[in-house]
């Protein structure tokens, strides 16, 4: 088991930040978390959370055998 973070901005999580020419940041937000972003670091995930003002949650990944 390993824990990840992800970005949640209400019922939103993040899922990618790009940058454009100008230097600019544009986030697609996603309703679920399946397709989300999750982070392995957590102080580069409070960064991402603070920029667009959301918060960091912590999840457990879990092994599954077939």
């Amino acid at each position: 088991m390993k824990n990840v973070y992800v970005v949640k901005l209400g019922k939103l999580y993040l899922k990618q930040r790009e940058d454009n020419v100008l230097g600019e940041h544009r986030y697609i937000m996603i309703e679920n978390l399946n397709n989300a972003n999750f982070f392995k670091n957590f102080d580069y995930t409070k960064e991402r959370a603070e920029e667009i003002g959301g918060k960091v949650y912590e999840i457990n990944l879990e092994e599954v055998e077939d």
